[in-house]
């Protein structure tokens, strides 16, 4: 079994409309999403905005819970669990969010929101507690005197280096990154990736990365899946998806990454449209009304199969 499994994960949210909220539609964020990740590695999701990224991310980590499907962690079917037992499990799955801003308390100094989750689940206070909060920021290249500022005191990439020390308090085992690098300037993208990778190879953790960065993710990843309107159309190697893509999607997105771009000595494919509403999928394949390469009826009638190109590689397309 692996690290991370989720077999068959939906994720719907219900619209409430009229004088007593009753629930008319739903949107599909997330439909039917099977994953599998093992120990030790990165796996990154790639997506347009609205793709169902961050949901899946929050639904893996039991944040929001999911409306269908399993997830198991170490074995464990982390959707059966209860408060109590998914609070004990939680010190292994941790979240670093988008923006490192709004994800630290402005009223809070730095030694407390790093602390928060030490006082939680250790009860730690005093002397024992400052003590591992400055072993923390030591970790993630932070200075003693940066544990008495507050948020607005310090740059981003040094925000981002808290979130990631208050993620790494409890000794976790996976984190989940969202967009982990989006907020920072491109020279600090590239310390904070640097930074990451080293700390894997020494806590031994696992990651997920969630990024709409294509470059982000052929640099730290070593699989990755592409996500579209909640679905995953195509997931495999990063060499596979980088130098051989099959789904239409996968091939617009590389064609419009400068590195791809060289790399194919392909013109970008630019598609018609915009990503369709989650309140209203589309039949048949969810991609037909922006796709490139559909053909015949088939691609708005029926939904394709997932199809296997080789032990790795998979892809949703009635091409292949």
């Amino acid at each position: 079994m692996n690290f991370l499994e989720l077999r068959g994960v939906s994720k719907d949210f219900p619209i409430k409309r009229g004088l007593f909220q009753r629930s008319s539609e739903m949107i599909q964020a997330v439909r039917s999403v099977d994953l599998d990740i093992e120990q030790g590695e990165s796996y990154g999701i790639v997506g347009e905005s609205g793709s169902g990224k961050t949901t899946l991310g929050r639904t893996i980590l039991r944040l929001i819970d999911p409306t269908s499907g399993d997830i198991f962690f170490n074995g464990v079917n982390i959707c059966e669990l209860d408060r109590n037992m998914l609070r004990r499990l939680r010190r292994n799955m941790q979240m670093i969010f988008q923006d490192p801003h709004s994800s630290l308390n402005p009223r809070k100094t730095i030694v407390k929101s790093v602390g928060e989750p030490l006082v939680i689940h250790e009860h730690m206070r005093g002397r024992m507690l400052r003590q591992r909060v400055r072993e923390l920021m030591e970790i993630v290249g932070l200075k003693k005197e940066h544990m008495y500022r507050f948020p607005h005191e310090l740059s981003g990439g040094q925000k981002q280096r808290v979130g990631i020390a208050r993620a790494l308090a409890l000794n976790p085992k996976m984190l989940v990154l969202d967009e982990p690098t989006s907020a920072l300037d491109v020279s600090v993208q590239a310390q904070t990736l640097n930074f990451l990778e080293e700390l894997q190879d020494k806590m031994s953790l696992t990651y997920l990365f969630i990024s709409h960065n294509l470059s982000v993710i052929r640099y730290v990843c070593d699989r990755v899946a592409v996500m579209y309107l909640g679905r995953i159309v195509e997931q495999g190697l990063v060499s596979e998806l980088f130098d051989s893509p099959v789904h239409p999607y996968t091939k617009a997105l590389l064609s419009a990454v400068p590195l791809a771009q060289a790399h194919q000595e392909k013109q970008a494919i630019v598609l018609e449209g915009d990503i369709p509403s989650p309140l209203q999928i589309p039949s048949g394949c969810c991609f037909h009304t922006r796709c490139h390469e559909k053909f015949g009826s088939i691609c708005a009638e029926a939904e394709p199969a997932l199809t296997r190109l080789s032990p790795t590689h998979y892809v949703l397309c009635h091409r292949i």
